[in-house]
């Protein structure tokens, strides 16, 4: 929102996750008659609304053109409950309705749509704003903790058992003692990968699991601040706002290549941890470049995002 107001478009953020809190929100922006009124909602998920609800807001307010957003890669979608069943849906209401649209966020997910479902999707990157990153970068001369942060919902696309097998091996190849930081259990699945997170962990000598309560956005980049290193080794995730805030808090990240917009001195192989390790204790040895390799990235992503 930061990004796009800067450059002239006026918006907001709306918190609506159902159809009927959309209607709501929709029907008091309409009542308080703005003096630019609503052109566009963008619903940031393909399982939240509804196909149905799509074709009756295009049919309450034929001004406004709705688009349902993928927000991550096509893999992905195997977690999001009636995902597909939707986004074929809504494809198919764009062929019969002038104002709904289906979008994504990468253009794997895009080129896919196009050629298996036969309909033009729209491109909508995700956008982060460059102007919040903090100078100067900080360097550290004694990894002794080695802090890694490890963020994230305990899905299993994340991958978060590898990253914790990587940040093992990397303390113990760097012989100093290890702070991994996690986010705390949420009620959406990966139980599993957080009890095997757990079993490394359980009697390890000079390791220690940190688990970090889920916060507002703010408090969460001061957390991301405190990391030597974050390790974010999804297998299919495209954008992922923590490398982002890494960025921007001066902390590098282990990723892979589905995040195409990060340089590639950054992708590791997502199954291997030594691979992971590698390109992590690379990044340590050269922070401060690893960094300013980081903040290009992400300026030009979002410039070229602007522009799409």
């Amino acid at each position: 929102m930061r990004v796009l107001r800067r450059n002239g478009i006026q918006c907001e953020a709306w918190s609506a996750q159902t159809a009927k809190e959309l209607y709501q929100q929709i029907s008091r922006d309409e009542g308080k008659k703005p003096s630019r009124p609503v052109t566009h909602v963008v619903i940031s998920a393909p399982s939240w609304v509804q196909p149905g609800s799509f074709a009756d807001f295009s049919r309450r307010w034929p001004d406004i053109q709705f688009v349902q957003l993928n927000h991550s890669g096509t893999s992905y979608l195997s977690i999001d409950k009636y995902g597909l069943k939707n986004i074929k849906e809504v494809s198919a209401l764009t062929l019969a309705l002038h104002n709904v649209k289906v979008a994504g966020n990468n253009p794997r997910f895009v080129k896919w749509v196009a050629d298996a479902l036969g309909v033009p999707p729209v491109y909508l990157p995700n956008l982060y704003d460059p102007t919040t990153f903090v100078n100067p970068v900080s360097r550290r001369a004694n990894y002794d903790p080695l802090r890694i942060g490890s963020f994230g919902a305990g899905r299993p696309w994340k991958n978060l058992l590898t990253a914790a097998e990587s940040a093992v091996q990397m303390a113990r190849r760097m012989n100093v003692a290890l702070e991994l930081y996690v986010n705390t259990m949420r009620p959406d699945g990966g139980q599993r990968q957080i009890e095997s997170r757990a079993e490394l962990f359980d009697g390890l000598a000079h390791t220690k699991l940190i688990e970090v309560p889920w916060a507002l956005w703010p408090e969460f980049r001061k957390t991301v601040a405190t990391m030597d290193l974050l390790i974010s080794a999804s297998f299919d995730e495209t954008f992922n706002v923590v490398t982002a805030d890494g960025i921007a808090e001066g902390v590098p990240s282990v990723v892979t290549a589905a995040m195409e917009w990060t340089p590639p001195t950054w992708w590791a192989e997502p199954w291997d941890p030594s691979s992971l390790t590698r390109v992590g204790m690379g990044l340590l040895h050269d922070r401060v470049g690893a960094i300013h390799d980081g903040r290009i990235a992400l300026s030009n992503f979002v410039h070229l995002g602007v522009q799409s």
